[in-house]
C-alpha cells in the first residue's frame, strides 16, 4: 500500500510561519511537523509516499528530497494551482495507482495505531474508511460511527467522534469528478449517501498545528523524539 501526504496548503491561520515556511515543515519541539508522519509511515513498513506541494513547494522538496533518510520513496505531485484535498488526491491519480492509499494531513502529530485500520479496509463496501479519535474538547466532533461502522454526519454531537486527518482511500473512486480544486467533504457526502463511509474509532497520541493556540499547545506537550540521521 502506497501513503500520501496532503501537503499543499498555504496554512494562513498560521501566517506567522507560513509566509515563510510550508506549513508541514512549521517545527514543533525542533522538528518540521511532517518528519513525525515519515518516521511513523516508515515504521508500518511502507515505502513508496506520493506528496503533494503548491505552496513554497521547493523548501518542502529540498528538506525531503526522495525520502531515503526514512528508508522511504518519495514521488511529488506539484500542482500548479492549490487544488485543496479531493482535487490533490485526484490530481495524483496517476501516481497512486488503483489499489487503496494511506492519507495523511501534513499538520497533525499522531502516535495511533494504525494496523487495525489497514488491515480492515474493504473496497466492495467502502470508499473511504476514516481513522477517528475522541474529541480534544466536548462538542469538537465531526461524525457519528454506527454499529455497523458506517458514518454519519453530526457535527458537534455528544456521541460524535473528530476525524483524526488519516484514511485509508480507493482513489478511483475520485476518478469521474472534475479536474478542479474541490474539497474530500465532497466525496464524503455523496459516500455516507451510498452508505459507502466508514470509520474506525482509534486511541492513541494525536495533536494538530492548525493554529497559533494548538501549535503552541503541541509544542508544550509532544514527546520530544531525537532526529532521524
Amino acid at each position: 500500500m502506497k501513503a500520501m501526504i496532503l501537503a499543499a496548503g498555504r496554512g494562513t491561520r498560521l501566517k506567522l510561519y507560513t509566509d515563510r515556511m510550508p506549513k508541514p515543515l512549521v517545527p514543533v519541539r525542533g522538528r518540521p511537523v511532517i518528519e513525525y508522519t515519515l518516521e511513523q509511515i516508515a515504521a508500518l513498513g511502507m515505502h513508496e509516499v506520493v506528496i503533494n506541494v503548491w505552496h513554497l513547494a521547493e523548501m518542502l522538496i529540498d528538506h525531503i528530497g526522495d525520502g531515503a533518510r526514512w528508508g522511504l520513496n518519495v514521488t511529488w505531485s506539484r500542482e500548479e494551482t492549490l487544488m485543496e484535498t479531493g482535487g490533490g488526491v485526484r490530481f495524483a491519480l496517476p501516481l497512486l495507482g488503483d489499489q487503496p492509499v494511506l492519507i495523511i494531513n501534513g499538520d497533525i502529530l499522531w502516535r495511533l495505531e494504525l494496523t487495525p485500520l489497514l488491515t480492515s479496509f474493504d473496497p466492495a463496501r467502502m470508499d473511504a474508511l476514516l481513522a477517528l479519535i475522541t474529541p480534544p474538547a466536548p462538542g469538537l466532533g465531526d461524525f457519528t460511527l454506527g454499529a455497523d461502522g458506517r458514518l454519519t454526519r453530526d457535527r458537534g454531537a455528544a456521541a460524535a467522534l473528530t476525524y483524526a486527518g488519516i484514511q485509508i482511500l480507493q482513489p478511483q473512486v475520485l476518478a469521474d469528478y472534475p479536474p478542479e480544486p474541490f474539497s474530500l467533504n465532497r466525496l464524503y457526502d455523496a459516500s455516507i449517501a451510498a452508505g459507502r463511509l466508514f470509520g474506525m474509532h482509534l486511541a492513541g497520541a494525536w495533536a494538530d498545528i492548525g493554529t497559533p493556540e494548538r501549535l503552541a499547545q503541541a509544542e508544550m506537550t509532544w514527546p520530544h523524539t531525537g532526529h532521524n540521521a
